[in-house]
């Protein structure tokens, strides 16, 4: 069995406790000793290891690569803290080297001055947390599983990063009582490109703080395991900054069309506040493609608002859902659309918003390829205005 021959002098948490400023310099014979709990080796953690005791977890900044070839999770090592220096990132505690005044990495050729390897390690076992406990906790920097979470529904069929252009990205987990935290992925990591997971369960991560930001950063992909069922929405469009994945299609009247109102969500009439006239348009806001291939048991549901209702009556504002149009051309002559029927209608006098109430779209269930669509029509002579928000299809 190999030991190094030197003793632990203090905790980890203890050596945290030394940093008093921005940048502080271990000047006595601290020497800390910790498991590795994560490493570079799927390329989300970038020349730094993680290690952890029984009070704490820590990151060290090492100028190397391959950093996982020499330091394995599990491994127990020692470090000799004399010479090195504490700082903060992001408001959280790292031991590294001075880097023109701030905390910076100890170079390859030290690092074996500092950091030294001994038997008898074993992978360290993740505490579970939900998110609510996650979130103000005071286990950063160290080795978790987060239960109970799913991505947010509008980051599905989206990936953990960009690994073309090696461009991070910040993804949501969430839990059934609407609690969120961010999952940060770097586009360097070799799962960058794969596709976010559709259902709900668990995800092992090391617990990290960025400011305010809870984060997590996944050591293997294969750490995250979500193949039960969601809760909640499957497909949402709060319209938050834009139209989001919906499209106008105007089939008559080019003048007026569908538009985000930063207050009102989609909004559209064919009245003309400049001159005060009403147009004839048949305008459609279609989504794009909607993946409900996991999901046979669904509904729909949004929040509207109806004012100065024509005498055709709620006829002139209709919900459509198909599974075959081509996603580009006139929803007349592309697909094969089906009027939903059943929503809760606002009176069409006023500005108050009201939701729609469940409709059953379970006939388009187990579908990859489903499209959701208002049709608004009006006249030369009557014109309502309609308002869209908070679209969901949800689990029944």
């Amino acid at each position: 069995v190999y030991n190094p021959g030197i003793s632990e002098t203090s905790t980890i948490n203890e050596l945290k406790a030394l940093h008093t400023d921005e940048l502080t310099l271990i000047d006595t014979d601290v020497v800390i000793k910790g498991t590795v709990i994560a490493n570079d080796k799927s390329g989300n953690i970038y020349k730094a290891i993680y290690i952890q005791d029984s009070t704490a977890g820590i990151q060290i900044s090492l100028n190397a690569y391959e950093l996982h070839n020499q330091f394995h999770v599990g491994d127990l090592i020692y470090v000799k803290c004399r010479g090195l220096y504490l700082g903060e990132y992001g408001g959280q505690v790292q031991l590294g080297a001075d880097y023109e005044g701030a905390v910076g990495r100890i170079e390859e050729p030290l690092i074996n001055d500092y950091l030294i390897k001994s038997d008898g390690g074993s992978p360290v076992v993740p505490k579970e947390l939900d998110i609510s406990a996650a979130i103000g906790n005071s286990l950063i920097n160290e080795i978790v599983i987060i239960k109970n979470v799913q991505f947010a529904v509008n980051e599905l069929g989206g990936t953990y990063a960009d690994g073309v252009n090696h461009i991070d990205f910040d993804r949501h987990i969430e839990d059934c009582d609407g609690n969120s935290m961010i999952v940060r992925t770097s586009g360097y990591a070799d799962f960058a490109n794969d596709s976010l997971p559709k259902g709900i369960g668990t995800i092992t991560a090391v617990l990290t703080k960025y400011n305010s930001d809870y984060q997590l950063i996944i050591r293997n992909v294969d750490e995250v395991i979500m193949n039960d069922t969601r809760c909640g929405a499957v497909f949402s469009e709060t319209f938050d900054g834009s139209l989001g994945v919906f499209t106008p299609y105007s089939v008559i009247g080019d003048n007026q069309v569908w538009t985000y109102s930063s207050s009102y969500g989609a909004v559209m009439t064919g009245h003309n506040f400049d001159d005060n006239n009403d147009y004839a348009n048949e305008d459609w806001l279609i989504s794009s493609a909607i993946d409900l291939s996991s999901y046979p048991n669904v509904s729909l549901s949004f929040r509207h608002a109806l004012n100065y209702i024509t005498a055709n009556g709620y006829n002139d504002t209709e919900v459509y859902i198909c599974d075959d149009y081509d996603g580009v051309s006139n929803p007349n002559t592309s697909g094969s659309w089906t009027k939903l029927t059943g929503f809760n209608y606002p009176p069409g006098t006023n500005w108050t918003f009201i939701d729609s109430g469940d409709v059953d779209i379970s006939t388009f269930g187990s579908n990859s390829n489903v499209f959701i669509a208002f049709k608004y029509t009006s006249t030369n002579s009557d014109a309502c205005t309609w308002e869209l928000d908070n679209i969901a299809i949800k689990l029944q």
